[in-house]
């Protein structure tokens, strides 16, 4: 199902300045027949590449070998690992990856049930050169740098001192940010080279599972979910220390984070479970929020000014904070995003209650891919008669970065308009809706796109037409 989401009217009237993107449903990721549970963090690395990890190592034996490890006592122990996909949701040529190795230290990512004892996956982010940071959690306290080509380690540092650490923030420099899960732990920044080189706090407020950090490396916020808000840290340059600005955004309850890459927003994804003591929540973060993806701007006093709503016809249930937002990463133009949810039990058995995905007649899948809209806006001229089935060619022509793209219909009909690069890939969807009869002018803004020629394509009921339009900087 095609679904647009669309800010809050609230939203709109508090940023004044910052419409919609019209981030575009493109499905569940890498295609609906994916079911897992746990779903875990998402990272896009320079090649496109999108990388998925997960808590839990069962329900993905297409994925991960399993029952290859035995413990002291001869039971099986089982596997887990990151799984690699290409945009298109096919499988990467490398993974899935369960082990690391690093100058003769390395780890297995496994579970011992019968032990109590593992090492998993507990964050994951594409750093500032496109290859993989993921941190391990359980026995491990680890952060690793996989090469985004090969999948091979290229850092590695052990012993954090403050047990498993949340997913990280990476600034534009290649710094790394990292905490622990749990409170009163430090949070410390990391050189590109796995140096650690300062701490943003030494106590950490709550328990988090994710932060981020700005561009420059000045702003770092640390999403607390037992605070029920982000807080937030400031510096004035790289040689100042970090001062605490408190608690922003208050009843938010986030479990990832992720920076966009072109416009720099803080995404944060707001998690409420059917049976949490906060479920009654009002205002924006309230119960009808919950799986949503909110982008704050740092330049505008982290205001919210966009949004991505997970929507799925599927029944998930469970107790806690089961229903987290727990996964969001962007491909390296922003155009594509990401998301996952956690989950600990989904499905509904024939008596309604709730039963392991395993059994449940009605599974569902948890990661999902949306695509950014660039058109700005679709005037339709309502004292106009079209002619036929018409597309002009766009105004002005060449443009930076905005132009005009008209066209009729003289029947309706389900509409699609997309911007293609001349390698034929999408780069972006200006209209994907039932549209009626009439005379439209979609305004598209390639900000987001680099200087070349690109296809714009009307496509109308198998009716196709084309043109072609230069971006130049």
């Amino acid at each position: 199902m095609i679904r647009k989401t669309f800010l809050f009217a609230s939203i709109l009237f508090i940023t004044g300045t910052v419409g919609a993107q019209n981030w575009i449903d493109q499905g569940p990721f890498p295609d609906s027949t994916t079911q897992w549970r746990g779903g875990h963090g998402v990272a896009v690395d320079a090649e496109n590449k999108v990388w998925v990890i997960h808590y839990y190592p069962d329900f993905r034996p297409a994925l991960i070998a399993e029952d290859t490890l035995k413990n002291a006592e001869g039971g099986n122990i089982r596997l887990s690992g990151i799984a690699v996909y290409n945009s298109d949701g096919t499988k990467a040529e490398i993974g899935p990856i369960h082990s690391f190795v690093h100058e003769g230290v390395g780890d297995t990512l496994f579970w011992d049930a019968a032990d109590g004892l593992r090492k998993d996956l507990r964050g994951i982010k594409a750093d500032h050169n496109g290859d993989i940071i993921v941190v391990l959690g359980g026995n491990a306290s680890t952060m690793y740098r996989l090469n985004h080509k090969t999948g091979a380690v290229m850092n590695r540092v052990g012993d954090f001192r403050f047990g498993s650490p949340a997913s990280p923030g990476i600034d534009a420099a290649g710094n790394i940010y990292v905490a622990p899960v749990i409170a009163d732990a430090p949070i410390s920044i990391f050189n590109s080279d796995f140096r650690w080189i300062a701490n943003v706090s030494l106590n950490s407020p709550g328990i988090g599972r994710s932060l981020e950090v700005s561009a420059d490396g000045n702003t770092v916020y640390w999403a607390s979910y037992t605070e029920r808000g982000i807080y937030k840290y400031h510096r004035e340059d790289e040689f100042s220390q970090f001062d605490s600005l408190g608690l922003i955004h208050e009843g938010m309850i986030v479990t990832s984070a992720a920076r966009h890459p072109t416009t720099g927003y803080i995404w944060l994804g707001h998690s409420i479970g059917e049976n949490d003591a906060v479920a009654d929540t009002a205002g924006m973060f309230g119960p009808e929020s919950e799986l949503t993806w909110f982008a704050i701007d740092p330049d505008q006093d982290d205001m919210i000014v966009d949004q991505i709503e997970f929507d799925s016809p599927f029944t998930y249930c469970g107790s806690g904070l089961n229903r987290d937002a727990r996964a969001v990463g962007f491909s390296p133009d922003g155009i594509y995003a990401y998301v996952g949810i956690f989950d600990v039990i989904q499905g509904l058995d024939a008596a309604g209650d709730c039963v392991f995905l395993a059994a449940a007649p009605n599974r569902g899948f948890i990661y999902k891919k949306f695509m950014r809209s660039m058109v700005t806006g679709i005037d339709r001229d309502p004292t106009e008669i079209p002619d036929g089935f018409t597309l002009s060619q766009n105004y002005p022509n060449p443009f930076n970065p905005q132009t005009n793209i008209a066209f009729e219909l003289q029947e309706a009909g389900f509409a699609t308009l997309k911007v293609y690069d001349v390698l034929g890939r999408e780069a972006a969807t200006l209209v994907d809706e039932h549209l009626v009869a009439g005379k439209y002018t979609a305004t598209f803004n390639a900000t987001d796109l680099s200087s070349g020629t690109y296809v714009y394509q009307l496509n109308v009921a198998g009716q196709r037409l084309s043109g072609t339009m230069t971006l130049v900087r």
